[in-house]
Order: C-alpha cells, then structure tokens, then sequence
C-alpha cells in the first residue's frame, strides 16, 4: 500500500508564495494517448461554460499530494514578470552550461 503525503497549510502557502504568479495553469492529462503513450497537458474548463477554470488552493493541495500534475505560468501578464524559471538541462554538459547562466544572472 502506498503512503499518501498530505501537504500541510505552511508548505502549500509557501509553494503558492513563491510559485504561483497567476490563475491560469495547466493539467496532465489522467491517462496517456493511445498512440503515442505521452499524457499531455490541457487547459481545464468548466463542463457547463468551457471556460478556462481558475487555480485555487486545493488544486495545488492536489498537486503537492501527488494527485494530478500541473502546470504553472512563469510570467505575470500585468507586469511581464517571472518569480522563478525552469529549465530543461538533460543533455551531456548540461552541468557547465547551468553555471554559466548561474554565474550570469546572480545578482551580487
């Protein structure tokens, strides 16, 4: 049997702290495509209206736990900002180029 993790209310606001710059966000989808094996994200709409549903606290709750996988928005659209960035670094000297860009954008 597997061990479900709960996310208490101090690791869910600190995550919404500092990962959350808007109410759009994306989903995984549950089950893979048939043919091609991948699981894809999607907007998530409202059944009734199709219209796009908004982050709230127990969807994120709901990542955290592992329950479904989402996807964040880095950039703010009101002010073209990002709090945190991702980057995909999965290739041979992945490493060097990571300090590279660490060297690059630390601030002090």
């Amino acid at each position: 049997m597997r061990e479900t993790l709960k996310a208490s209310p101090v690791i869910l606001n600190d995550y919404l702290g500092l990962f959350v710059n808007r109410g759009a966000y994306t989903m995984q989808s549950l089950r893979p495509h048939p043919e091609s094996g991948r699981h894809y994200y999607f907007r998530p709409t409202r059944k009734d209206s199709r219209a796009p549903l908004v982050l709230t606290r127990d969807t994120v709750r709901r990542h955290l736990e592992g329950e479904i996988t989402i996807g964040l928005y880095a950039i703010n659209p009101s002010t073209q900002r990002s709090k945190w960035v991702a980057i995909d670094a999965d290739y041979k000297h992945a490493l060097e180029d990571l300090l590279k860009l660490q060297y690059h954008l630390d601030p002090h």
